[in-house]
């Protein structure tokens, strides 16, 4: 019979806690694929609409449209927000991976009513004075 040293056992910890961590985290080379149509039901229903505006744009809450961060920085903020009192954390098993790219799908595929910054003629003369 093989006894397995003391070196040996804390080495099957800590790959056993680094598989545990690797089955949870989100996906970090490749993206989810996100679904619209399902993406914007969930907006809806986790009432993202509320704070954040119907076209994410125009609420009270941050502006998510356009996003301004990548899917799987997105899907980390919302599983731990800076400011848990204001944007309540979206945990798994309620809130899938697939849920959260889902949403910010949609999020892509949304229209912004916002002009482009070189539409901006105020802020093009600031940049301007600025580069001055």
């Amino acid at each position: 019979m093989t006894r397995i040293r003391p070196v040996g056992l804390a080495l099957l910890a800590i790959g056993a806690l680094f598989v545990g961590v690797q089955a949870t985290a989100p996906q970090r080379g490749s993206d989810l694929i996100g679904d619209i149509d399902s993406g914007e039901v969930l907006f809806k229903e986790y009432t993202c609409h509320g704070c954040h505006g119907s076209t994410a744009e125009n609420g009270l809450g941050t502006r998510l449209n356009p996003p301004r961060m990548r899917q799987a920085r997105f899907i980390q903020y919302l599983r731990n927000p800076t400011n848990p009192e204001r944007m309540p954390p979206y945990q798994q098993p309620e809130v899938s991976d697939q849920k959260l790219a889902d949403i910010y799908a949609f999020l892509q595929s949304l229209p912004s009513a916002s002009p482009d910054v070189e539409d901006i003629p105020v802020l093009q003369a600031i940049l301007g004075e600025l580069r001055n």
